[in-house]
């Protein structure tokens, strides 16, 4: 009986439409309102993913602007390190290199080595003698080595 209620309601339905016309009328104005609304939530929605994706290009292209920036920052470090101005800086300042007539003058430090005497007057230290430059550097780069001492 609940089957033939829905078939009659069905039926009164398609009754009730035919007012506006014969029924194939009706249903292929259905299926083109059906369609419509279908290509309608399609279009929708293709407008919703085209903004989307605008926006992720906006978000790479920002991207990309700033690791070319930081690209050509290291272009710009990688020449001024290829420069033999550079290089020359690097030698002086951390290697020590002087250039062709350059004057180096080392620091010299005296040895104080602590004594202690009973005396209340320490006699003053003997100033240390000045050596030539090219004897500094040389003590420098060959140490001299230890003193042999004559066995009796």
């Amino acid at each position: 009986m609940a089957r033939k209620r829905a078939h009659l309601s069905t039926r009164g339905l398609l009754q009730r439409l035919s007012r506006f016309g014969s029924p194939g009328i009706v249903v292929a104005t259905i299926v083109v309102v059906v369609l419509s609304l279908w290509l309608l939530a399609g279009l929708v929605e293709q407008v919703l993913t085209g903004a989307r994706q605008d926006r992720n290009v906006a978000a790479v292209e920002l991207e990309l602007a700033t690791a070319e920036a930081r690209n050509a920052k290291l272009g710009t470090a990688v020449a001024s390190a290829k420069s033999p101005a550079y290089a020359e800086q690097v030698l002086r300042e951390q290697l020590g290199y002087a250039r062709e007539g350059d004057t180096v003058v080392l620091p010299s430090f005296p040895q104080v080595t602590p004594t202690v005497s009973s005396s209340p007057t320490p006699a003053p230290n003997a100033a240390p003698t000045q050596q030539a430059n090219w004897r500094g550097w040389a003590g420098a780069f060959f140490p001299p080595g230890p003193t042999p001492t004559p066995i009796p």
